[in-house]
């Protein structure tokens, strides 16, 4: 008996090192919980909020440029990217559709302004 005693003594002495640091962490974490980034020494901007305001106007003009199709034209681009991957539906006839050309060229001027913003962002980066 004298043996198991023994052990688990031992066994409670290896743990309270484990225990101590662990209510030290959770101290230090309750402590510092309410402090905002500002409050850091170094402040990292986040590349993050470039993306959002660059999609921002990207989805405002997506949803412009999707309202002006037709139903049908709806239906077909959805049909389009759903079958995308499914090697029998990209070879029929419903795949190789195409939409109007003006719905195209406005599409790809979404795309180009989006491209541009990014650009310009990713410029104004470097800059800093």
């Amino acid at each position: 008996m004298s043996s198991s005693s023994s052990m688990s003594s031992r066994r409670a002495t290896s743990l309270l090192p484990a225990l101590l640091l662990g209510g030290a962490v959770c101290l230090l974490s309750s402590r510092y919980a309410g402090r905002s980034v500002t409050d850091s020494f170094v402040s990292v901007s986040s590349p993050a909020v470039r993306g959002r305001t660059a999609m921002r106007g990207f989805k405002e003009d997506f949803e412009s440029w999707r309202s002006s199709l037709t139903p049908e034209e709806r239906k077909m681009v959805q049909n389009q990217a759903t079958g995308e991957y499914n090697k029998k539906f990209r070879k029929s006839a419903e795949f190789s559709k195409n939409l109007p050309d003006e719905k195209l060229k406005s599409f790809a001027g979404i795309l180009g302004k989006f491209f541009d913003t990014e650009a310009a962002d990713y410029k104004k980066e470097l800059e800093r």
